[in-house]
């Protein structure tokens, strides 16, 4: 069993890297990749963890990227590329999420809510400050009685706080992530709200701009979804990947390999992304 979303708390994750890595290991997966929204600070790190333990820890990055208008989450794994330039996009993406933080607090504040920048930093600590940060705030002051009703009332899309963050492009978004020496499937493409024809024929469009794969096996999927999604990844040619989205007390109802109690992400999907992995990396190097 392996596990290809996970996140901690150096983007909105309430563990700790090593802490998570760890439970992978002592569950047996044979392998897990740390995927932090626009970060991937512990790259090494992680790979060099995993070498340590003889485990397969893969350093990922879950990259915000939009298309046609809406949100689309792109995961990348290896990171075994040059990663200048997307370190200086990711720059960008960090600028553009305090930006928003700052705009989600001066809304609260507008609704007399009492909060500030300076409490959302602290609730924070180290992490690249995200929306569960404020919601958790929100639920420490008394504001909410949870993480849900922090986003439905305040922090979602229709939520009285909301307010967009900056996203790449999805097709540079993929090429970014190749140039990096990474392998792309876009994460949870059943979350996205569009009817089964259209999602399809936006996916063979993205498998044309260099697509590798789609998270087809996730928590939330339905058995239909699942088997639309396996279905798609054949027909269009895609790599399929799965994960569980951990995200410690965050999720608390999500657990690492699981999910939700029924994940499994088999081990043979595995094989086919590092040979993927290795054609990147040697187009990267021969470039």
């Amino acid at each position: 069993m392996i596990d290809l979303q996970l996140h901690t708390t150096d983007s909105d994750g309430t563990w700790h890297w090593v802490k998570v890595v760890e439970k992978c290991a002592d569950m047996g997966l044979t392998a897990f990749a740390i995927t932090d929204h626009d970060t991937a600070v512990r790259r090494e790190e992680i790979r060099a963890w995993g070498k340590a333990n003889d485990v397969m820890a893969i350093p990922g990055i879950e990259l915000s990227t939009s298309e046609n208008g809406q949100t689309v989450h792109l995961l990348g794994y290896f990171l075994e590329g040059p990663q200048e330039k997307l370190e200086g996009r990711l720059d960008y993406l960090r600028a553009g999420r305090r930006s928003r933080n700052k705009k989600i607090v001066e809304r609260l504040q507008g609704l007399g809510i009492q909060v500030t920048e300076e409490d959302v930093l602290r609730a924070a600590g180290t992490a690249t400050v995200g929306r569960p940060h404020i919601a958790r705030l929100l639920m420490e002051k008394g504001v909410v009685k949870s993480m849900q009703e922090a986003f439905d009332r305040y922090l979602s899309l229709n939520g009285s706080a909301y307010f967009p963050k900056d996203e790449l492009p999805l097709r540079e978004g993929i090429d970014l992530l190749h140039g990096a020496g990474a392998v792309t499937s876009v994460a949870h493409p059943g979350l996205l709200k569009r009817a089964p024809d259209a999602l399809e024929a936006s996916l063979k469009e993205w498998r044309s701009w260099g697509l590798d794969g789609i998270e087809a096996i996730y928590p939330s999927y339905s058995l239909e979804q699942t088997a639309f999604f396996e279905r798609l990844a054949g027909k269009i040619g895609f790599l399929r990947t799965g994960g569980s989205d951990f995200h410690g007390e965050n999720k608390p109802h999500i657990k690492i390999g699981t999910g939700s109690g029924h994940l499994n992400v088999p081990d043979e999907l595995l094989e086919p992304l590092l040979e993927r992995r290795d054609a990147i990396v040697k187009a990267v190097t021969h470039a």
